[in-house]
């Protein structure tokens, strides 16, 4: 019958061993377990060179937490940061002077109002106005909200303005139709109609807006105008002296 002692090491060398690593193993699930209630301020990572710092890691001033990391130089050599905290995510300049120009992209959620979703271009000096996108859904409503506005805060005091809005490109819209139609009166001095459909535009109230392609208007172009306006097309009206075909240029605007 095996005896408790047969179950030791042969040697003490193997017993010393085995004891050290028992230790080991009880050093770092201790250690393991006071990591998980541990407090760490700044978290830092630098580069190979232990001091270009890339990214840090701690609490922000909303008593919060947050994430910067640092980029390599960008243009006129002017490094940049990338900050991440709740609701909010900045980036831009990474030095003196320079750093309080901040692009910002950041999200609300305002009770009993809606949400907010807002880009901001950030300002170089303080008088200099800041481009604003916002994004928004209103409580109650089934129809989101999205504005381009400016603003500034000059010591202290906040000021909202328009923006100016610049498209590189053919600006589109779904409320919004045009075109052009000819005519042919079927006689001098009648009025004569023609039918345009096929728009399928976005809107609950629909304006239209016609002109003649013409060098002689109020002397053989007598008048132009629409009726019909919906969402789906209009009709459009010539009256001139003679049977001269006639080229209208419409437009038409869906509105709330």
């Amino acid at each position: 019958m095996p005896k408790q002692l047969d179950q030791l090491p042969t040697d003490p060398t193997s017993l010393a061993r085995r004891l050290a690593a028992l230790e080991r193993q009880v050093t770092e699930m201790r250690g393991a377990r006071r990591m998980g209630a541990a407090t760490v301020g700044d978290l830092k990572l630098y580069a190979a060179d232990g001091v270009t710092l890339l990214a840090e890691l701690g609490p922000t001033d909303d008593s919060g937490g947050g994430l910067k990391t640092y980029g390599p130089l960008g243009i006129d050599e002017i490094p940049v940061v990338a900050s991440l905290s709740a609701g909010e995510l900045s980036f831009g300049p990474a030095v003196p002077k320079v750093s309080d120009v901040l692009a910002r992209l950041s999200y609300d959620v305002l009770p009993d109002a809606g949400t907010n979703l807002q880009l901001s271009s950030g300002s170089l000096k303080e008088t200099d106005w800041a481009a604003i996108f916002d994004l928004g859904s209103v409580a109650g409503s089934s129809v989101p909200t999205a504005q381009i506005s400016g603003f500034r805060e000059v010591d202290g005091v906040g000021e909202s303005g328009s923006c100016n809005l610049d498209v590189a490109g053919v600006f589109t819209s779904l409320n919004w139709a045009f075109g052009s139609t000819t005519i042919t009166p079927s006689a001098a001095g009648t009025p004569t109609s023609a039918t345009v459909t096929g728009l399928g535009l976005q809107g609950s109230a629909f304006y239209a807006q016609v002109t003649a392609a013409t060098q002689v208007p109020g002397s053989q172009v007598t008048g132009v105008g629409a009726t019909n306006v919906t969402s789906n097309g209009l009709t459009l009206w010539v009256t001139r002296t003679s049977t001269t075909a006639t080229v209208l240029h419409w437009m038409v605007v869906g509105a709330l």
